[in-house]
């Protein structure tokens, strides 16, 4: 969570950063060190939740009590709506602040989506390969059980094979 609090910190920053060039006069192309650190901290959170929701998923998220239940949905709350407040005025800001630059919002979004994709695609990727991982260990030792098994059936078969044949022989030539 300390991550999510720096990314969200630092969001903050880029956005109050583009409003104080704004203010003093400046263009919206010249905020693009500040606009680029919002959009990334924001995919950096995003992706931060999916790859939380991917650990509980998988099992390997650590136990909580309720209040810390609580209290992380109270923040993850409050941190998603002042993102989308924080993503709305970055955006009135550049479409009405861009001169020449249409498009440019929209654009962005695209590629943050892109990026954001990725991410979900890359962490379910990870997920296969460690099902498939899995299964392929499983798959193995079923082979392992069922060789084992098969040469015990061998022997056992061999031994009693062998004693009835004994038995037999044993049974015409017990007077000899």
């Amino acid at each position: 969570m300390i991550e999510i609090a720096i990314a969200f910190a630092a969001a903050e920053a880029a956005v109050a950063g583009v409003k104080k060039a704004i203010a003093l006069g400046h263009e919206v192309q010249d905020c693009y060190h500040d606009i680029a650190t919002f959009f990334e901290k924001s995919g950096e959170i995003q992706a931060a939740a999916v790859e939380q929701r991917h650990e509980e998923k998988m099992g390997r998220a650590k136990p909580i009590s309720h209040a810390q239940a609580t209290k992380q949905a109270l923040d993850a709350t409050f941190a998603a709506r002042k993102l989308f407040k924080m993503e709305v005025e970055l955006r009135e800001m550049l479409v009405y602040n861009s001169s020449g630059e249409t498009g440019l919002y929209e654009e962005m979004c695209q590629r943050r989506d892109a990026i954001i994709q990725e991410a979900k695609e890359r962490v379910e990727e990870e997920a296969r390969q460690e099902r498939m991982r899995l299964a392929a260990i499983k798959r193995k030792r079923a082979e392992r059980i069922q060789m084992i098994q098969n040469i015990i059936t061998i022997i056992f078969g061999t031994v009693i094979g062998s004693a009835i044949i004994y038995c037999i022989w044993w049974m015409f030539n017990w007077r000899e």
